[in-house]
């Protein structure tokens, strides 16, 4: 991966500003803290990169009837705050620990055995199901927060 240089960051940040799509102009790039809030990417194929840092906050990612793929990517202290995740993103096998997922749609992240520890999720749409989600790691205290309010009693299940 190339390294983002400051006329490539100013394109993007041109395009962001004018609602373009800046697939092409990230590809090949490595975006590792990089802000790209508020960015249109329709096309997002970065399998097995280091992502950390990443602000893709208000961001659109993806398209609908559109297949994307970052399994395997290193997301940690990401900001996914406000995305929208359109069409299907296989997430799979992902560090995503500290991120910010805080009113993401994330209806259709396939996220088996991602880390998602420490992360945010208030006001997120994150589909919940072992086809979506198998094996991926929450902290304890997850359920127990998303049923905040339910008339619902939570416990952890004791280890056997």
């Amino acid at each position: 991966m190339k390294q983002m240089t400051a006329t490539q960051r100013k394109k993007i940040q041109s395009f962001i500003k004018n609602g373009l799509d800046i697939s092409k102009l990230i590809e090949g790039y490595s975006i590792k803290n990089e802000n790209l809030s508020g960015a249109k990417i329709m096309i997002f194929n970065r399998s097995k990169d280091d992502m950390c840092g990443v602000n893709l906050s208000r961001s659109v990612v993806g398209a609908p009837g559109v297949i994307n793929n970052i399994s395997g990517s290193k997301l940690r202290n990401c900001n996914f705050s406000d995305a929208d995740i359109q069409g299907i993103l296989y997430a799979r096998r992902c560090d995503c620990r500290d991120g910010d997922f805080s009113g993401a749609i994330f209806s259709n992240v396939e996220y088996q055995f991602t880390d998602f520890r420490g992360a945010k999720f208030c006001e997120a749409c994150l589909r919940l199901g072992t086809v979506y989600g198998m094996g991926a790691i929450f902290d304890t205290n997850f359920f127990a927060d998303l049923t905040k309010g339910w008339n619902l009693n939570v416990t952890k299940k004791d280890e056997e």
